[in-house]
């Protein structure tokens, strides 16, 4: 039987990957985008994009809305890739 890994279960094991494999690793950097990522959007749109990622063979990553006014440099969107 298959089990299919929630949105938090996933979350969880790239953030266990990034420790694992520590700073300057891909894992390392994807989970500090998947950090960033609940910072921005929260954890329910995360974790179902994450569940999304997963059966689609995409990953998430940070992108600036054209709209941004604000100009700080910091992304303020979540999209798949």
């Amino acid at each position: 039987m298959l089990h299919f890994m929630s949105g938090k279960e996933i979350f969880d094991r790239y953030q266990l990957a990034a420790l694992k494999n520590g700073l300057g690793s891909h894992e390392f950097n994807y989970g500090n985008i998947l950090y960033q990522a609940l910072r921005i959007e929260g954890e329910e749109k995360v974790f179902q994009l994450l569940e999304l990622a997963e059966n689609t063979g995409k990953r998430i990553a940070l992108a600036y809305s054209a709209l941004g006014s604000e100009g700080n440099g910091e992304p303020n969107m979540v999209v798949l890739v």
